[in-house]
């Protein structure tokens, strides 16, 4: 297996923040609907320990971690994201380290939840299905993993196309992302790991692009899309549970 350790071009440490807080209003919404889901579906409890992979900048990790009495490890390994939020966060109860999952011998069966947003696509399907199997050994009995990523089976690759075309972001086809998912295959990695599926939802179809004319409107369009759009829309939004 071709071990992928690391993007062909270089993010800035303080990019996700930024996305989130100072982008356009597509991309600001963009983000603000995956974390705003992912925040929701982890069910985060007083007493969590919590493990953010492939934190970036930081911010998952500052949101979950202002969950009263609840842990956060957050691990990335390009080192200006880490620089950036130490930098940045001052949480006592976040604890930000450099390094690739399986560098840091976690504690097996530790933690009760796990974030993985946007990062499984960056690396191979080969080891993706691996780290799978590494979420199902570091969570508890019971404990729950929550992936977001592109949808192949949407306007994404057209979406991600259009944006390394005209270079709104740092380019993403080959230099960033690895393999793009469809949701039964998600599926099959996350259950062939032991990992029970118990929620999916796609996310971002329409929403964000009518943040350019109405947050509010975005607002109600991003609600009918989680009820409704089961299949279509640009991110999956994941959750699994490891059986007791």
């Amino acid at each position: 297996m071709t071990r992928r350790t690391g993007d062909k071009v270089e993010i800035n440490g303080d990019y996700q923040y930024n996305a989130y807080y100072t982008g356009k209003a597509a991309q600001r919404f963009w983000h603000y609907a995956k974390l705003k889901e992912a925040e929701d579906a982890l069910d985060i409890k007083s007493g969590d320990n919590i493990l953010d992979v492939g934190c970036g900048s930081g911010l998952f990790s500052h949101f979950l971690a202002e969950h009263e009495g609840t842990h956060v490890t957050a691990i990335d390994a390009n080192h200006k994201a880490i620089e950036f939020a130490k930098n940045k966060y001052s949480n006592s109860n976040i604890e930000f380290k450099l390094g690739l999952l399986d560098e840091l011998n976690l504690k097996k069966t530790s933690y009760d939840k796990i974030a993985f947003l946007e990062v499984i696509e960056h690396i191979s399907l080969e080891q993706g299905s691996q780290i799978m199997k590494e979420f199902s050994e570091l969570l508890k009995p019971g404990g729950m993993v929550v992936i977001s990523t592109p949808n192949r089976k949407s306007l994404w690759p057209l979406i991600e196309w259009a944006l390394d075309f005209f270079k709104l972001v740092p380019n993403l086809t080959e230099e960033q992302h690895e393999y793009l998912y469809a949701g039964n295959e998600l599926k099959h990695i996350g259950e062939k790991a032991g990992l029970a599926l118990h929620k999916k939802h796609t996310i971002n179809a329409i929403a964000p692009w009518l943040a350019m004319f109405s947050w509010n409107l975005a607002l109600r369009m991003h609600r009918i899309e989680m009820k409704y759009f089961k299949k279509r829309g640009s991110i999956l939004l994941y959750t699994f549970v490891k059986p007791k």
